[in-house]
């Protein structure tokens, strides 16, 4: 079956892969079709794969360099560049992080050189509940009213994993001393140009806590303002998970959020690999 692409939605916000190899060994004129079209759409869905670690690593390395995820324990035996995510346990023990990825966000916002993208394959999925909602920050952007885009333009706002990790991580031990040195706050242009498509995305998510030459409760208002608009209905995509899916997102544009599923029933294991990113760019 050949390559091909289909638009998940009428924007054109993600799309759907079909006809790749089940392990995505792909020749090098597949694997630019596929990296064009994720450029072009910000989020690529493929079903029905049997990824190997080793050829998940492979697949997203071709994309750019790899980033190796902290805590370590939750990073997979023998494959550091694979973060498990999920409720699984082996021998009464969790293999990866519980409740991940609750609160829209992008990966890594929160640190000075975020995340430029993030491939996660599901190994093990519920039979309902465990969606995965993408937002369209290109879309939010540009519906934001052109006297707000104005107001923004050129400004920071502050990402704190200290103020917002219990907040955002309630289930999760406090952090040390020595973790929020590790994390200190950072700031990030509200309007983020994309180093490849050139166009404008709105940064902002679970992590911000300040706007740059706002009052606090002034910037905390507009923080939640922004956040909500992102999150209305006709800039989102649902993926409704099925053994095997594996979604390929680009942080510089979407932001994403996990939803509950019975913990109690089933068993979710999610195996994500994590690719190296570049300093946000002010928009113009």
């Amino acid at each position: 079956m050949a390559l091909q692409i289909r638009p998940l939605t009428t924007t054109g916000f993600g799309a759907e892969v079909t006809g790749a190899d089940k392990g995505l060994r792909l020749d090098e004129a597949a694997f630019r079709r596929v990296q064009q079209a994720w450029l072009d759409h910000a989020i690529l869905v493929f079903r029905d794969l049997a990824m190997t670690p080793e050829e998940q690593i492979a697949f997203t390395r071709r994309l750019g360099p790899l980033h190796i995820m902290t805590p370590p324990q939750y990073d997979l035996e023998g494959h550091p560049e694979i973060f498990v995510v999920g409720n699984a346990e082996e021998g009464g023990k969790a293999v990866g992080m519980r409740r991940a990825g609750m609160g829209f966000h992008s990966d890594g916002e929160d640190k000075a050189i975020p995340n430029a993208g993030s491939f996660l394959f599901g190994v093990t999925v519920p039979p309902e509940g465990g969606d995965t909602l993408f937002a369209d920050m290109y879309a939010a952007w540009d519906a934001l009213p052109e006297a707000l885009r104005q107001r923004l333009h050129g400004r920071l706002a502050r990402f704190s994993r200290v103020e917002m990790h219990s907040i955002n991580y309630p289930h999760l031990p406090p952090l040390t001393e020595a973790q929020k040195r590790e994390r200190p706050d950072v700031w990030h242009p509200i309007a983020r140009r994309h180093p490849r498509s050139g166009r404008t995305a709105l940064y902002i998510g679970r992590w911000a806590v300040e706007i740059e030459g706002m009052a606090p409760e002034e910037g905390k208002a507009l923080i939640a303002e922004l956040c909500a608009h992102a999150q209305q209905p006709r800039f989102l995509y649902r993926h409704q998970w099925r053994p095997g899916d594996a979604v390929l997102w680009d942080n510089r544009c979407t932001q994403h959020c996990a939803t509950p599923f019975d913990e109690a029933r089933y068993t979710r294991r999610m195996h994500r690999t994590t690719l190296e990113g570049e300093a946000p760019l002010l928009a113009a």
